[in-house]
């Protein structure tokens, strides 16, 4: 089975998938650069992998 990549567009969306529990079950990918708030209140979650356009990533090991 093929691994899904979900798209975030805005940070809206992203929260919205994180809200949802799907950052648990696909990978990630915004289409907008990480900001410390959003990526502060994401690591408090168990996330499989979530990278911004910008390069920067969070990735469960």
């Amino acid at each position: 089975m093929e691994d899904k990549i979900l798209i975030a567009d805005t940070k809206d969306i992203l929260e919205a998938f994180v809200d949802n529990g799907l950052h648990r079950e696909f990978e990630i990918y915004c289409q907008f650069p990480h900001s410390s708030k959003v990526v502060n209140d994401i690591r408090l979650r168990d996330v499989r992998s979530i990278e911004f356009n910008d390069g920067f990533r969070l990735q469960n090991k």
